[in-house]
């Protein structure tokens, strides 16, 4: 009786076991790292996409309902009918306050910003009829470009 064989797994069996376990979770490990990175990666990019998007849609929308758009010293203040919207460009983000009642914030980096008013360069309290700056989407280069068209009755008030 003292000799009785228990059914049961060698030393060399739950060894090789635990290994080919412990590779299996290094390989999980790692292609779970690699898929989340790119996930974290591709959010951030569509994330500055869509800012870059807003910010596009929201100067143009601004261009073509201003009554008047007035050089300020950092930006553009927009006369709308509702009230001031104001922009400040600052080289690494926009800052939009409509009607004083919230900011928006844009994180886009701004060079060569251009104010003109008929072709020549638009000082603070003077008219503008043209915007122009550059900024980086995705590591491109991407030039903006924005321009107003008074009515006469618009320019004579």
């Amino acid at each position: 009786m003292l000799h009785k064989k228990i059914p049961a797994f060698t030393l060399m069996e739950v060894t090789i076991a635990m290994l080919i376990a412990a590779i299996a979770i290094g390989v999980t490990f790692t292609a779970y790292r690699i898929v989340s990175g790119v996930y974290l990666d591709f959010t951030r990019k569509q994330n500055k996409v869509a800012t870059f998007t807003i910010a596009d849609q929201l100067l143009k929308q601004d261009f073509f309902k201003a009554k008047r758009i007035i050089r300020s010293n950092d930006g553009l203040t927009f006369e709308m009918k509702a009230g001031l919207i104001n922009y400040s460009f600052k080289h690494d983000y926009i800052l939009r306050d409509q009607f004083s009642l919230g900011i928006d914030t844009f994180k886009l980096k701004t060079s060569r910003l251009i104010f003109l008013f008929e072709n020549e360069e638009a000082t603070n309290g003077h008219l503008v009829d043209k915007c122009s700056f550059e900024t980086e989407v995705s590591a491109e280069p991407a030039l903006l470009y924005y321009r107003k068209v008074y009515s006469a009755e618009d320019l004579f008030e």
